[in-house]
């Protein structure tokens, strides 16, 4: 969403005044005059209910949110004091949705869930970005993350894909090195000094620590720390180390992908990622492993190159449907 943009139904003033109600409503030391000025306000126009009705959709999928993601949004509101600008509001509310668990998934459904990020790629493009503590973000195909910094920490969120990110010392803070966090859909990754990769998955988020120290917290459990050179799957509950992996989750931010004895059908799935259209493997072929550098700037020769190293041919009824079959 632009900043000049907002939902349907509902004009920018209008909007701006529902979020600013709602941000003094929730802020736990409201009077009973601002209840009742919300009140008349809410009363006063059938947009202005509208719009409260819209905002309240959305805090009530926050509030069905057991872990700690789910509550992004208003932790951000409440910690800032107030709302810089609509656009920022209506960001901070977004990203409630997306952490918010079934609410997360409504929206990681939705073919616009990057529209108004701050950071956003599509299928087959990377990017780097140099943010202003330091730090290097680097976005992986098909993805989307959001930058709130504020006085006291800095925090991304990662709405879609994956994201790889070394740390900056953070000079211009005058409080001095603010705390780094991510915030998925089901953790929240404190980063000490450090380089890693954060994957959003279906229901869970992959982690791979290469230098330093990542915290992953977790409700009602104690911090795990995690060690570089190693890899966690986290869901809502537990985050469970990884063994050996069968693939360089970060070659990607040098354009490769490296497999080591992958199952073809999990080497298929990550080349998919990087294309447009349907790619598929039979499953009679599904088991055979492969090794080897596949440059994914190139997923068709990628392909070519299975078809000459396996008994494998690739099959293609038009440029977005291909299939990988027994030879």
């Amino acid at each position: 969403m632009s900043a000049g943009s907002s939902p349907p139904g509902f004009a920018p003033h209008v909007l701006d005044q529902a979020i600013d109600w709602l941000v003094k409503t929730q802020s736990g030391a409201a009077p009973p005059q601002v209840f009742a000025a919300c009140e008349q306000w809410r009363a006063a126009d059938a947009s202005h209910e509208a719009a409260w009705q819209a905002l309240q959709m959305t805090e009530a999928t926050l509030r069905q949110a057991s872990a700690l993601p789910g509550r992004v949004a208003l932790d951000t509101l409440a910690g800032s004091g107030r709302l810089r600008s609509r656009r920022q509001a209506l960001k901070v509310l977004g990203l409630g949705i997306l952490g918010a668990g079934a609410g997360g998934l409504v929206l990681q459904q939705q073919p616009w869930r990057s529209v108004g990020a701050d950071y956003a790629t599509g299928v087959g493009e990377r990017h780097s970005f140099n943010l202003l503590d330091g730090t290097r973000l680097q976005l992986n195909t098909d993805s989307a993350a959001d930058v709130l910094f504020t006085a006291q920490q800095r925090l991304i969120v990662l709405r879609e894909g994956e994201i790889f990110i070394r740390t900056g010392q953070d000079p211009g803070s005058a409080s001095g090195r603010r705390p780094f966090w991510v915030h998925t859909r089901e953790a929240r990754l404190q980063a000490i000094g450090t380089a890693f990769d954060v994957r959003q998955e279906s229901g869970r988020t992959r982690l791979m620590v290469e230098e330093g120290v990542v915290a992953i917290h977790l409700p009602d459990t104690r911090p795990v720390l995690v060690q570089a050179g190693s890899e966690y799957l986290i869901d809502p509950r537990s985050a469970q180390l990884q063994p050996a992996p069968v693939f360089s989750a970060n070659g990607w931010v040098s354009g490769v992908l490296v497999a080591r004895q992958m199952r073809l059908q999990d080497l298929v799935q990550e080349l998919a990622r990087y294309r447009h259209g349907w790619l598929q493997c039979d499953p009679a072929v599904a088991e055979l492993r492969v090794s080897g550098v596949f440059q994914l700037q190139r997923i068709d020769h990628a392909l070519e190159g299975l078809s000459q190293s396996l008994a494998v041919r690739i099959e293609r009824r038009t440029r977005f449907w291909t299939r990988i079959v027994a030879a």
